[in-house]
C-alpha cells in the first residue's frame, strides 16, 4: 500500500508528464492496430485471397506486333492464331496434367448498310481495304463476353443475349443507336467483308454502353471505323456460324480473329501452364500469355497496396519515435529533480527495493492504461478506418494481431519498468551528502568573500569619524 500509495502521489505532482506518456502510449497502440489491420489484409490479398483466384489466360499479340497493325492491310491477318495454333498449346498443357476450362472470342470487320452506319474515324477509307467498317464480335458464353478486349459493357435496352441457343440477335452501342435512330427489334444488315454483295441480316436485342476505360486506339482516337469500339457489334458464337463467319478457307479480312480464353484453377496452374505453352514454341516476340482475370484482380487491390506501403512507413516511425519519446519521458520522470527524493526515503530506511517497485509502479501505471486504451479503440476501430484507407478494402485487425500487441506492448512497458528501477539500483547515497558538502563550502566561501568588503567599509567609516 506505501507503494501504490507513493507512486501515485509521485504521478500527481507533475500531471502533464503523467498525461503525456499515458497519451503516447495510447497513440502508439492505436497506430499500431490500425496499421497491422491494414498489413494483415494486404498480406491476405496478396497470398492467401490471390491464390484462391480462378485465372483466365489468353494468348494475344504483343504491344510491338499490335504498334505495326495497319487497318487497310489485310496480311495482317497472318498473325491470327488458328484453331491447329490452339490445339498445339492446349495439348501441350493437358499432356502435363494441365486441366482447364475453355471458352472463346472471334471477330471480322463488316460492311455498312443504309440501315447500319458506322461512326467516322479520321483516316477512313475503302472498306474493300477495311474489311468494313464497323466490327463483329462474337462470344461463346457469357464469361467470354465478361472478358473483352474493348472493355466492359452493360445492356442499358433490351436484354442480353442468350448464348445457348440459336438466334439472330445482336447488341449495338447506344452511339450508333442514335446515329441510326435503332431501337430494339428493328432489323440490320451489314456485308461481308471480302464480298460487298453477300450481306447478313440481324435483329437488335438490346443496346449497351461500356463501363470502363477505354484501350488506346478503340475510342475516337481510333484510326478506322472499324477500330472504334462503339462501331462493335456483339453477337452470339452459334449467330456468328451459322452465318458462315467462322471458316477456314477464308482470305484477307474474312479471316476470323479467334481468341480462345482457357479458364485454370489457380495462379499457380495459370504460371505452369504459361511455362508449358512457351515450351510448345509460342513466338513470344510476336505474341504474349496475359491473364485478364488476375490483372483485374491485381488492380482492384491497389489501393490496398497503397495504403499497406503507408501503413509500413507509420509503424516504423511511430515504433521508432514513440519508443524513443517514452523511454525519454520514463527517464525524465525516474531522474528529473528525484535525487534528494531517493536519498531521504533511503535516509529514512526505505530500501531500494522498495523504491525500485514505486518507481517501476509509475512506469506501469503511466504506460500500460494508455496503452490498454489505445489497443481496444484501435481493434474497434480498425475495420472501418483501414477499409477507408484502404479504397474500400476490407481491413480488419485479427485476434493473433491483438495477442501479439498485447504481449509486446507489456513486454515494452516491462522494460521501461526495469529501466526506472534500475535508476534506484544505481543511486549511491553518498551523492546525497557530497552534494550537501559541496553546497555548503560554495556558501562559506561566499561568505568570506564577502567579509573583506565589508571591513573595508567599516574601516573608511572610522577614519571619517576620526
Amino acid at each position: 500500500m506505501f507503494v501504490l500509495k507513493n507512486a501515485w502521489a509521485a504521478l500527481g505532482r507533475v500531471k502533464w508528464r503523467t498525461a503525456l506518456t499515458a497519451l503516447l502510449a495510447l497513440l502508439v497502440s492505436f497506430s499500431a492496430a490500425v496499421d497491422l489491420a491494414v498489413l494483415r489484409a494486404d498480406d491476405k490479398a496478396n497470398n492467401e485471397t490471390y491464390q484462391s483466384q480462378k485465372a483466365t489466360a489468353v494468348i494475344r499479340p504483343t504491344a510491338q506486333t499490335k504498334a505495326k497493325r495497319d487497318g487497310a492491310d489485310s496480311s495482317y491477318t497472318d498473325k491470327y492464331l488458328t484453331w491447329e495454333k490452339y490445339s498445339t498449346y492446349a495439348t501441350a498443357a493437358q499432356s502435363n496434367s494441365v486441366t482447364f476450362d475453355y471458352t472463346l472470342a472471334t471477330s471480322v470487320p463488316v460492311r455498312e448498310s443504309k440501315s447500319l452506319q458506322a461512326i467516322a474515324a479520321k483516316s477512313d477509307t475503302s472498306e474493300d481495304k477495311t474489311g468494313g467498317n464497323l466490327t463483329l464480335q462474337a462470344f461463346y458464353t457469357l464469361d467470354a463476353a465478361k472478358i473483352n478486349d474493348y472493355g466492359y459493357y452493360k445492356v442499358v435496352k433490351g436484354k442480353q443475349l442468350n448464348y445457348k441457343t440459336a438466334n439472330d440477335g445482336v447488341l449495338v452501342s447506344q452511339a450508333v443507336a442514335k446515329k441510326n435512330n435503332l431501337k430494339v427489334g428493328d432489323k440490320v444488315t451489314v456485308g461481308n467483308p471480302t464480298k460487298a454483295s453477300e450481306t447478313y441480316k440481324f435483329t437488335v436485342r438490346g443496346i449497351y454502353e461500356y463501363t470502363g476505360e477505354t484501350p488506346a486506339g478503340y475510342g475516337s482516337d481510333a484510326k478506322y471505323a472499324k477500330d472504334n469500339r462503339e462501331n462493335v457489334i456483339y453477337t452470339t458464337y452459334i449467330n456468328f456460324a451459322k452465318n458462315g463467319l467462322d471458316t477456314t478457307e477464308a482470305t484477307g479480312w474474312g479471316v476470323p480473329n479467334l481468341n480462345i480464353v482457357f479458364s485454370l484453377a489457380n495462379p499457380s496452374t495459370y504460371n505452369k501452364f504459361v511455362r508449358l505453352v512457351k515450351k510448345a514454341k509460342l513466338d513470344t516476340k510476336t505474341y504474349e500469355i496475359t491473364s485478364p482475370s488476375l490483372t483485374a484482380y491485381k488492380k482492384s487491390i491497389e489501393p490496398l497496396d497503397s495504403a499497406a506501403s503507408s501503413a509500413r512507413i507509420v509503424l516504423l516511425a511511430m515504433t521508432i519515435v514513440g519508443g524513443i519519446a517514452l523511454l525519454a519521458l520514463i527517464v525524465w520522470a525516474a531522474v528529473g529533480g528525484r535525487r534528494d527524493e531517493i536519498g531521504m526515503a533511503m535516509v529514512s530506511g526505505v530500501t531500494k527495493g522498495r523504491l525500485g517497485w514505486q518507481f517501476m509502479l509509475e512506469t506501469f501505471m503511466m504506460t500500460v492504461p494508455g496503452w490498454a486504451i489505445g489497443l481496444i479503440a484501435g481493434a474497434l476501430l480498425a475495420k472501418p478506418l483501414g477499409t477507408a484507407w484502404a479504397g474500400g478494402q476490407a481491413a480488419a485487425i485479427t485476434s493473433a494481431s491483438v495477442w501479439n500487441m498485447i504481449w509486446y506492448g507489456l513486454g515494452a512497458c516491462l522494460v521501461l519498468g526495469i529501466i526506472a528501477f534500475m535508476r534506484v539500483g544505481f543511486f549511491d547515497l553518498g551523492q546525497l551528502f557530497a552534494g550537501r558538502s559541496d553546497d555548503s563550502n560554495e556558501s562559506a566561501e561566499a561568505k568570506n568573500a564577502d567579509e573583506p568588503e565589508e571591513t573595508v567599509e567599516s574601516t573608511e567609516r572610522t577614519e571619517v569619524n576620526a
